[in-house]
């Protein structure tokens, strides 16, 4: 029985380790979902990649790995990353039309756009819709009317003040696109839902965790070293004359 303890030990130690649930992510998201994770009771922690092009790692201990899960899937993170003029025109491609230029201009700045949105405090995700519409070669000086439109979802505390800012929004999003009046840009702000996993209390972290599971596995010996003893003292041959 003496040997107990140094298994149950093991096996504990065993249970702790680690689990990698996300890779590939850039710095500011990592962070994003170590919050969302720390607020749904979930320890979890960030380690770089290695390699040039390096992203970083979330984990969480490994019998938290379902239920990080579903808690990043109630919160839909990571969020999708909207596209800036980097990751459209840094691809090497063959000499596009002019029409497809223009595409590309235009979904290259509509994601520059959402990132600016999304980067005002209280604002959960944003996307960008832009209708720029090309003059017409055949028939100079007519152009469609530009239009642009903005959906945004922000927390439930944060919506009021996020309506003030409607009409810098509109402005923010013109004064990016050539000839576009502000009063062109239609504005949709909705509440984002609150995440549907039950809110844990935090477990015991770090060498703290360690230490009370330590502790519990040494009650755990002692208390089946002490029964055996007892055991022991009542066999046949073994108790008082």
């Amino acid at each position: 029985m003496r040997h107990l303890a140094p298994a149950l030990l093991t096996l504990v130690l065993a249970g702790c380790s680690n689990e990698e649930i996300l890779h590939g992510l850039s710095e500011p998201e990592a962070n994003e979902v170590l919050v969302a994770l720390d607020e749904g009771g979930v320890s979890g922690e960030k380690r770089r990649e290695e390699g040039d092009a390096a992203g970083w790692t979330v984990e969480v201990p490994r019998g938290d790995a379902a239920r990080a899960q579903r808690l990043l899937a109630d919160r839909e993170l990571p969020r999708p990353r909207a596209p800036g003029f980097a990751d459209v025109f840094g691809k090497g491609s063959l000499v596009p039309t002019p029409t497809e230029e223009h595409a590309m201009y235009l979904h290259a700045l509509a994601g520059e756009l959402s990132r600016s949105v999304e980067a005002i405090d209280g604002v959960v995700e944003a996307r960008v819709h832009l209708g720029l519409p090309q003059e017409d070669p055949l028939r100079p000086g007519e152009r469609g009317r530009p239009r642009a439109a903005v959906l945004l979802k922000c927390r439930p505390a944060a919506c009021e003040p996020i309506h003030a800012l409607e009409p810098g929004i509109r402005a923010l999003v013109a004064g990016a696109a050539d000839g576009l009046d502000p009063a062109s840009v239609s504005v949709v702000i909705a509440p984002a839902a609150e995440s549907r996993a039950p809110q844990a209390r935090p477990a015991a972290r770090g060498p703290a965790r360690i230490l009370l599971l330590v502790a519990a596995v040494g009650l755990t010996a002692a208390a089946v070293l002490a029964a055996t003893g007892v055991l022991g003292r009542l066999r046949p041959g073994h108790g008082s004359p």
